[in-house]
C-alpha cells in the first residue's frame, strides 16, 4: 500500500522518540491537572474565609396567628451587616423537597449592628392561611462588613449573591 508519493522520505522516528514524545505530553497533562486542582482548592479556601461573617447571620420565623410572622434576624458577628432583605417562604406540607412559595413582599432592614438582632412582623398575603404545623423558610440577602453580597436560604450555607 503506497499512499504517500514520498513514503521512502518520511521518517517516523524510533521507538525511543515515540516514548519521549508520549512522556512529554503526559507530563504536561499531569502538571495542568494538578494546577487546575490547586486553583480550585484556593478558590474554595478564599470563599470559606470570605464567608466567615456571612455564616454568623441567621433568621428565624415564628407563626403568630394565621396571617402574621415574627421574623428575627440575628447578627452574631462583631461587625454590622447592611441592606438586609427578608423574604419568608412557605414549604409545601405535602412535599418538603418542593419549591417553597412566597408568603409576603420582601422586607428590608438597612443595618443590623454586630451582636444584635432585629425583629420584623410580616403580614402574609391573603391567599395564605398559616397553621402552627407549617414550615416557614426565610431567605436573606445581605452585605457583609467587607462589601460582599450574600444569599442564605433557611439554615443553609451562605452563597455569594450575583
Amino acid at each position: 500500500m503506497n499512499w504517500s508519493p514520498h513514503q521512502a522520505a518520511v521518517d517516523w522516528g524510533s521507538v525511543p522518540d515515540w516514548f519521549g514524545a508520549v512522556g512529554s505530553i503526559a507530563s504536561v497533562l499531569i502538571v495542568y491537572l494538578g494546577l487546575r486542582r490547586e486553583i480550585r482548592a484556593r478558590r474554595t479556601d478564599e470563599l470559606r474565609v470570605r464567608a466567615t461573617q456571612a455564616r454568623l447571620i441567621s433568621a428565624v420565623a415564628e407563626i403568630r396567628g394565621n396571617s402574621v410572622l415574627r421574623v428575627t434576624v440575628a447578627n452574631e458577628s462583631d461587625a454590622p451587616v447592611l441592606d438586609v432583605t427578608v423574604l419568608p417562604r412557605l414549604v409545601p406540607p405535602d412535599d418538603p423537597e418542593g419549591t417553597p412559595t412566597e408568603l409576603a413582599a420582601v422586607k428590608q432592614v438597612r443595618r443590623i449592628h454586630g451582636r444584635d438582632s432585629h425583629e420584623l412582623f410580616v403580614t402574609v398575603t391573603a391567599e395564605h392561611r398559616l397553621r402552627a404545623a407549617d414550615t416557614v423558610l426565610v431567605d436573606l440577602t445581605y452585605t457583609d462588613h467587607d462589601g460582599n453580597r450574600w444569599r442564605r436560604s433557611g439554615a443553609g450555607q451562605p452563597e455569594p449573591a450575583s
